[in-house]
Order: C-alpha cells, then structure tokens, then sequence
C-alpha cells in the first residue's frame, strides 16, 4: 500500500503515551522492600536541607491492617506551586533544573525523579503533609487509583486539609517540613528491628552533625561492627596508601579517581548475607550493596570471606546530571558493574579483597603461634602430663603447642586433643614405637616421617587426578555452549550428570520437576511447559536437615547461528513463579529453608531484562541470573585452585 503525500498530510501524528501501570514498574518493583522506600524518604528530607528525620515503622512484629510507616523532617517544605512543579512531576531532573546543591550546599541525591514512587514498594496509599514557606498543603496519592489510568489521562490528586500543624515527637511545632504516611502497607511479615537498622546504617554515611535521622526514637548509627582484624588500620598495603584518623585508607586509583576505604574481618562468621561484603558510597548514600568486586570464591580465602565487611567512598560515580553520565541503576543501590568507566575500581576492588585475605591469613597465623606458646603453660595440660618422665613430657608439651597452632586455638578443644594423645601414649606399643624411631639417625627419621606422611597423601593424589578430570568437563561444556547446544537434551543431560558443575556444595535433589507437585498455586498461569529444570539442596550446618533450596533454570546459550539466545518475559516471570512454589511448599515447616533461584542465560529480551532487574532483590527469595560464561568462569576458577593447592600438596611440578 503506497501512501500519497496528501493522505499522509491528514494523518494525526503519532505519540507516545505512558499507562498508570508505570508506577508499578518504576515504584513497586524497583524499590520493593521496606528499606528501599524508607531509604528514598530520607534521601528526600537530606534533599530538602532537613536537620533531622524522624521514623516511626513497626519491626519485630507482623505487619497489622491498621499499622502505617511515618517519615518526618524539618526541612524547608513545599509550597503548593512547589509540590505541583516538583515533587508531582514524575521523571523530573532535578540536577538539570537546579544546581545540583541544596540551598545549604549538600550535594543532593535525587536524580531522576522516580525515587517519590518508592512508597508504592511497600505501601498502597501515600499522604504527604508540607509546609514551605508558611504555606501547608496536603494531599494524597492512591496507587490503585494511579495504575487503572489510561494513556495520556492525569492523575488528578486529592487534596484535604490537615489535622493542624507540624510537630516533632515532642511537640514542638516545625516552621517547615514534611511529613509522609505510608498505609494499607502490602508486606504482612514481620522485619527484625535489628536487621533494619543495620541495613539503614549501611546505606547512608552522612554526618550527623548534618542530618540526624531516628528510626523509632532511636539515632541512626553509622554502620559499625567488632572486628577482628580492620585494614588498613592495622596494616598497609603500601606507601602510596594514606591513613586517616578515623581509619580509612585514602588513596588515587586510575584515572585520578580517589576512593576512601576499609575492609574488615569480624570474629566469627557472618551468617547474615546483607551484611556480608563491602559496600560502595558516593555523596552520602550507598550505590552499590555490599559485594565482594566480583570475585570468584577460589580456594585461597574462601573461608575468609563469610567473614569479610567493608565500605569504599567514591563520590565521584554520582556526578553529572544527565542519563549518559549516570553509572548507578535505576533504583539508586547497584551500579551498572558492566560499565567501562568503572573497571578500574572494580579490579582495584578485586586486589584489595585479595590482599586483605591474605592479610588476614597471616595475621590469624601469628596470632595462633603466639596462642600456642601461651597454651603450653595451661595448668590442666601440664596437669595431664606430669606423671611422665621429664623427656616425654617434652614430647607431649611439643604436640600441645602444635595442636594449638592448627586453626583457631580453642583451649578446650586442645585440652580434649592432649587427653587423647595422653590415653594413646600410655599404650606400651606405641611409646616403644616412637623411642625407637627417637633414637634413630636424623636420614632414619626423615625417611620414616615420610613414608608416614606419604600415606596420608593417598587421598590428596586421588583428588588431583579428579580436579583434573573435572577441567576436561568444564572445558567440554564451554566449548558445547558456544557451539549453540541445545538446553534439551545437551545441557541438561550434562549438569544432571555432573552438578558440579554448577557448585560443587550443591547436591541435586531432582531435575524435570513439575511445581505442582509441590502443592504450590504459583507458575500454574500458562499452559506451557511447567517443569522447573533442577531443584537443588545445601545442608552446610550440620545437624540441620535442610538449609537452602535452590532452583535452577538454565536456557541456551547461543543460537546455530551464533546470536545469543534471549529468554522472554514469560520465561523469566515463570522462573519467578517457580521460586514462589518451592516456598510456598516449605512454608509449614517449623524451620523452613532460605529459597534462592539461579537462572543461566547469555541474553533478554529488552521488556524480559527489566522485568529481570526489577526481581533482583525481591523480599521473598533471592533471585540470581548469571550468564554462562560466568558460570563456567567461576567453576573453573574454583577447580582450578583446588587444583594448585592438591598439587603443591604432593610436590607435582607444574605443567
């Protein structure tokens, strides 16, 4: 059909038009916990020059019909021009429109304005009190009203009139300011009081000399923890590091970017996932949730980092003020990690984490040695000893100082070793034993410590040759992946027959499982295929009978023709959905297991991948989507460590 230059003439021009349903996109889903919204108002009152804030939510307990979230400043308000032109104004740029400073000269943090949205994470209704310059206006947001407007309609805003003025929670009265109330709030479970504040005090670093902020009559701390080891504070990793007083190490990564830090170990293990990791902080407030820069578990410090906390200041990732220079997602507390201009920091990251584990290694060494010297004058182990001659006596007290200097020296964990020890000595045949070997030449004694030695290291030759193995594998997986395998039977058939190689702690509870078999009402919404592919299980704790579920879902790589493979919309809610299930399913439990999902895919549709970024974080379980490079990159940097640790274990040259 040929259209004439007339006909085109009286055509009505083409628009783009916005749904209601767009709020959901941007509030609900991008900020849909409890923190996140909180988070956003407080970013709010520290825009609008506030000295304090102060929140009232309920924690501890389940969330009643009738409880509502309250955030309170004494900020400079808004007038009712003001909040037309500014706070109604969806998408407004605030950096472009005004300096960038707030009248006192704090760097602001809105940038796009969508961050208002982020009540509707939490709570259905939001009512916002405000006075500026001596004019009070409120008025109301209905987020079941707003998502059923059609395209180009407004959203007409109720206002009311106010039950009288401002005031702080001891009454006084607050010349300006603004309060907001959050109601009809959607979750309905309980949030520990502890696990909020610590994760507020972890998004914001601000002075509170300059905004102070209460969480039910409580001051917001900064983030703070007990370590045991706290660098570079206790050591340096080289000159060009300058220590201040608080700590911190400041020092010039590439391109003349300056970054302030500190990485710290904690006594024991955190088993808490959001407070593991080192966090990133730019103007104030956290940009990126604490990770560990992308770094691989390997073998060397893998146990170091369940230990591992930190914080890195980088103002520098929040200047600009227009789309192109921003590098922080949407949501305001993840970067975009794929960007180039921040690769410098991520692998100056990666070898700060790998010498601060080091670090930490030598340190526990040290101060194991000096445990040990400290742990042969123990009156209950000389205690155990002193009925033997003074030269056995210097046998037993030698092994007490060498029990005492593997792992981390427990007293009484060396004190039932030497009970131990103290029972086999006094078996006549093995005492004979090891005079005879005593009184041989030192050639006799190296020789025989060997061949003892030599046995033990049965196991150690075994699992070299099986790491071995298992990198053949690994390298035939990679090489079937980007030859465009299919998802089934190739891949599948292959991670069914070796689990492994998606993490070697996992063990594979069933693969083709259908989620109605779980009792669960979710992923039931299509009739496509409902099978989710693996359901895996890790029982780290020993005795718990189950610790976590994990569902895998993994799509193709690469098409025939070399063109990643994009998973849809509908694949990625479904994968959701299955997650749903399998909690579900658990939920009677007494103790019920922490649900996580993992999905393997190269590529999304452009409406798929939001829809993917915006369940990253969901409260429910914790969704991971990696791509099968870095699946394939992580294992095999896993197997590739314990590779070199076995064979310097048995002295097999390197290759």
């Amino acid at each position: 059909m040929v259209i004439t230059p007339a006909q085109h003439a009286e055509r009505k021009p083409l628009t783009l038009r916005f749904l209601g349903a767009l709020v959901e996109q941007l509030g609900a889903q991008l900020y849909p916990s409890a923190t996140a919204t909180v988070a956003e108002l407080i970013s709010n009152a520290w825009d609008a020059d506030a000295r304090c804030v102060w929140v009232s939510i309920p924690l501890g307990e389940a969330w009643a019909e009738a409880d509502v979230i309250e955030v309170l400043d004494d900020g400079h308000g808004m007038t009712r021009d003001e909040a037309q032109r500014r706070y109604l104004l969806v998408g407004r740029k605030r950096r472009l429109t005004d300096s960038g400073k707030t009248p006192r000269g704090r760097l602001v943090h809105g940038r796009k304005g969508i961050g208002k949205l982020a009540a509707f994470g939490t709570a259905e209704l939001l009512e916002c009190e405000t006075i500026g310059k001596g004019e009070p206006v409120a008025f109301r947001l209905d987020y079941n009203q707003i998502r059923k407007k059609d395209p180009g309609e407004d959203c007409e805003v109720e206002e009311y009139v106010s039950d009288g003025d401002l005031r702080d929670p001891d009454g006084n009265i607050l010349p300006s300011g603004t309060k907001v109330r959050l109601s009809r709030l959607k979750m309905k479970r309980a949030i520990p009081e502890e696990r909020f504040i610590r994760s507020m005090s972890r998004r914001f670093a601000t002075d509170q000399t300059e905004m102070q902020v209460l969480i039910n009559g409580a001051p917001l701390q900064r983030f703070n923890m007990d370590l045991e080891f706290r660098y570079p504070q206790d050591k340096t990793p080289g000159a060009d590091v300058a220590v201040d007083a608080e700590g911190w190490g400041n020092e010039v990564i590439e391109n003349s970017a300056n970054v302030r830090w500190w990485i710290g170990f904690t006594h024991k293990p955190l088993e808490a996932e959001y407070l593991r990791g080192i966090s990133i902080l730019a103007r104030g407030k956290m940009v990126q949730r604490p990770f560990l820069f992308e770094r691989a578990r390997g073998a060397t410090g893998q146990l170091g980092q369940e230990y591992i906390v930190g914080e890195v200041e980088a103002d520098w990732l929040d200047i600009g003020n227009d789309i192109e220079d921003d590098i922080i997602q949407a949501n305001r507390d993840q970067l975009q990690l794929e960007d180039e201009r921040i690769q410098a920091l991520i692998e100056w990251g990666k070898r700060r984490v790998d010498w601060a584990l080091a670090q930490r290694q030598i340190a526990r060494k040290v101060k194991s040695i000096n445990a040990a010297k400290e742990m042969v004058k123990d009156h209950e182990i000389q205690d155990l000893v002193e009925e033997f001659t003074e030269t056995e006596q210097g046998i037993l007290m030698e092994i007490a100082a060498k029990a005492a200097d593997v792992g981390d020296p427990n007293p009484e964990q060396v004190r039932e070793f030497m009970r131990e020890v103290v029972t086999g000595f006094k078996d006549k045949a093995v005492r004979q034993l090891m005079e005879r070997v005593k009184v041989e030449d030192e050639d006799f004694q190296g020789k025989f410590w060997g061949l003892v030695r030599e046995f033990s290291l049965i196991d150690a030759r075994k699992n070299y040759s099986i790491i071995k193995a298992r990198l053949e594998t690994i390298d035939r997986l990679d090489s079937a992946i980007k030859a465009g395998a299919r998802e089934v039977p190739d891949i599948h058939n292959t991670i069914k027959e070796f689990p492994w190689l998606l993490d070697p702690r996992w063990s594979l509870m069933g693969d083709e499982i259908d989620p109605r078999s779980l009792n669960g009402p979710h992923a039931l919404s299509t009739e496509s295929r409902q099978q989710m592919d693996f359901l895996f299980i890790l029982r780290p704790k020993t005795p718990a009978l189950l610790d976590q579920v994990l569902i895998v879902e993994i799509k193709r790589g690469y098409m025939p023709d070399g063109k990643p493979r994009r998973v849809s919309t509908e694949e990625v809610n479904r994968f959701h959905g299955y997650a749903l299930a399998v909690r579900q399913s658990y939920a009677t439990n007494s103790m019920p297991p922490s649900i996580n999902g993992l999905m393997i895919a190269n590529a999304y549709t452009q409406e798929a991948d939001m829809v993917r970024k915006s369940l990253q974080g969901v409260p429910e379980v914790k969704l991971e989507f990696q791509t099968w490079e870095t699946v394939i990159e992580n294992t095999k940097r896993l197997h590739t460590g314990w590779l070199e640790v076995t064979r310097r274990s048995i002295h097999i040259e390197q290759a």
